[in-house]
């Protein structure tokens, strides 16, 4: 295989963007599959750890925009949770020991939310995630070194002892000396041969860890009354017979432009019925969450009456709930890197698939802020009973 043969990119999600950016910086010549079109936007703010800050990081360096020095990092709790009409601090923001802290967390929250929040967060101040994704989609797939490739299903795959070959329905035959398949799990079996090369990664997974997510980006033609840069944890009313709580998550990308998930059990998305109830139930928490004239414009009574439009997206079975996906360890010219994990692991397994280090948060001391409140009421933080017996410290907002 020569060197000057394309990478091969399969799928339209975060993973291939970010994959993509470092793929162009080695002077790479990509084959871009758009595959499903499977993709999720960001919703939170924040990450979970240094080593997946350090791929926001060189995201944002990609962009090549005037944002002035480094950026500042907020570390600590980087979201809110709407309690009692109010948005505050989680629970475990109280608990002063880290076991019992991430204890709590996990006790609180359901597991495919877990993904996206986390008892200790890193965000960067000047950009959400999701502007820097997108800069970097748009600035990206124009790039004269990436070919995109629309719906164009694989006929024939040939994997070689480096790299392989490949031929799609609309008539293109190429080699490629590397193929990354970052697109959702359930079109892994569409793709002849490529299931049996991931077999052993997927080796631990059962079918009942892919969960299913529905995202709403709302335009807002008249934005709220102050800027919210948190992410917001919403709770969502329980259907008649659920047994667990489940939450809207999101916020702002930018005052104008809003983002939020709830995520779904795979029995839940056998009929549109059951998707669209959902979505009801997004727009009715996020209409009790803001119903306050602190957020809502003059003349607005609610919050869905300063959207204008809204894209819906639903997602089926691209995100797991459990198990875990094996690192690579027999052909390393095929490599599984997706979103189903959420998107601060997909930023953490780029960070270590080109050895990044880890960001040195203790180097940005000075533009450290620890629990940015603005635009929030953090007005106390109330413990479950379940929790009282545990000692508390006072969260320092």
């Amino acid at each position: 295989m020569t060197e000057s043969a394309p990478v091969i990119l399969f799928g339209e999600g975060s993973a291939s963007i970010f994959l993509l950016q470092e793929l162009l910086k080695r002077n790479e010549k990509i084959l871009w599959i758009a595959g499903s079109g499977a993709r999720l936007l960001p919703v939170m703010p924040s990450v979970k750890s240094p080593l997946a800050l350090a791929t926001l990081m060189e995201g944002r360096s990609a962009l090549q925009v005037d944002l002035g020095s480094d950026p500042a990092i907020e570390q600590g709790i980087c979201h809110r949770v709407y309690r009692n009409k109010a948005f505050k601090l989680p629970v475990w923001k109280r608990l002063s020991d880290p076991m019992a802290r991430e204890e709590a967390f996990l006790k609180e929250t359901w597991a495919p939310e877990q993904s996206w929040v986390a008892s200790h967060e890193l965000a960067m101040k000047d950009l959400h995630p999701a502007q820097i994704e997108e800069g970097l989609r748009e600035s990206l797939e124009n790039d004269p070194r990436v070919t995109r490739i629309g719906h164009a299903p694989v006929l024939e795959l040939e994997i070689f002892e480096r790299g392989g070959k490949i031929q799609l329905a609309n008539g293109l035959i190429s080699d490629f000396k590397q193929l990354y398949y970052c697109d959702d799990l359930a079109s892994l079996k569409s793709i002849p041969k490529l299931l049996t090369v991931f077999k052993h990664q997927l080796g631990a997974l059962k079918s009942g860890d892919r969960m299913n997510a529905l995202q709403v980006v709302f335009h807002h033609a008249t934005p709220l009354k102050q800027e919210i840069r948190s992410g917001l944890v919403v709770p969502l009313n329980r259907d008649a017979g659920e047994t667990f709580d489940r939450n809207v998550l999101g916020g702002f990308i930018a005052p104008d432009r809003s983002v939020w998930t709830v995520f779904l059990q795979p029995s839940e998305c056998e009929d549109n019925h059951e998707i669209m109830k959902k979505l009801r139930k997004l727009k009715q928490a996020l209409n009790r969450a803001f119903d306050s004239p602190e957020f809502l414009p003059e003349g607005k009574k609610e919050f869905m009456a300063t959207v204008d439009r809204e894209q819906v997206r639903f997602e089926s079975g691209s995100l797991l709930a459990g198990g875990t996906i094996r690192e690579n360890t027999t052909n390393p010219d095929f490599i599984l890197l997706n979103d189903a994990l959420g998107f601060s692991e997909t930023l953490e397994r780029i960070a270590r698939h080109f050895q990044y280090e880890a960001v040195d948060v203790e180097a940005y001391a000075e533009s450290i802020m620890e629990n940015d409140p603005t635009g929030l009421d953090l007005s106390g933080i109330e413990l479950p009973a379940h929790l009282m017996e545990t000692p508390i410290q006072e969260a320092q907002v």
